[in-house]
């Protein structure tokens, strides 16, 4: 079992389309269990973006111990389980993020067949930030290929390096190519990380993020989906697999 953080140093940067996409790729094409969990409490998307709108059971209330794991699981059409957090307010009254790597112990404990935990992180260096991260084992960097936004992931190493978790490498997402971009190897030497995934900038993804379909169930085989089969494909060391995927994709709508 891997537990795998996905972090960046400011938010708006992808993060979360990474973990909700990544996830249902690795489930859905390279047939792993994968169970997703929304860490940013305090404003959480990880639910929205994957279609669920009704979610009465949460991490809040799995780490305030007042639900049981299984009650805050919802099933996406891929295989994916998926935890989100909840949405309102008053559910972030007497939520401590200390008790969160416990949690996370927790459902490693009572599902120990799953393959991978992908954490979304809240942006930033902030406690909530930390805790996240604190619950994994492993991080896998989001920026944007923008000078300001690239220096923050350098505070990010710092806070992995001191927490002694291993690193995945840096994906760089909505990449245009255009001139006021850090280039690769100008953001790899600023940030001493590998770069491990780069993920062009599309309108279909906003477009799939209003219709609440991840981009790599509504359109499968365009250039993101692609980038996104072979940066589960790098974190698997598998390669993609040749199946009839698009049949398992297209019947996922009906489920919608």
């Amino acid at each position: 079992m891997r537990v795998i953080s996905i972090v960046s140093g400011k938010g708006g940067v992808g993060k979360t389309t990474t973990v909700a996409n990544l996830g249902i790729v690795l489930a859905s094409k390279f047939k792993k269990k994968v169970i997703v969990i929304d860490c940013n409490i305090t404003t959480p998307h990880l639910g929205l973006y994957m279609g669920i709108h009704q979610h009465p059971i949460t991490l809040n209330n799995i780490i305030k111990d007042n639900s049981k794991v299984a009650d805050a699981f919802y099933t996406h059409p891929s295989g994916v389980k998926v935890i989100p957090s909840s949405l309102s307010l008053k559910d972030l009254d007497g939520l401590d993020m200390l008790h969160l790597k416990s949690t996370i112990d927790k459902i490693k404990t009572e599902y120990p067949d799953t393959d991978y935990i992908l954490l979304d992180c809240a942006p930033g260096f902030g406690r909530e930030a930390i805790a996240g991260m604190r619950s994994s084992d492993e991080i896998l960097y989001v920026t944007i290929p923008y000078f300001p936004v690239v220096v923050d992931i350098v505070k990010c190493v710092r806070v992995a390096e001191d927490l002694e978790l291993r690193s995945i490498g840096l994906l760089v997402n909505m990449k245009r190519g255009g001139k006021h971009e850090l280039t690769h190897s100008e953001i790899e030497n600023i940030t001493e990380l590998p770069i491990v995934s780069s993920i062009s900038f599309n309108h279909d993804v906003f477009k799939s993020l209003h219709n609440r379909i991840p981009i790599s169930v509504a359109k499968p085989f365009c250039k993101v989906s692609k980038q996104i089969d072979a940066l589960a494909a790098f974190i698997t060391g598998e390669n993609v697999p040749k199946d009839k995927f698009s049949d398992k994709v297209f019947g996922l709508f009906d489920k919608y």
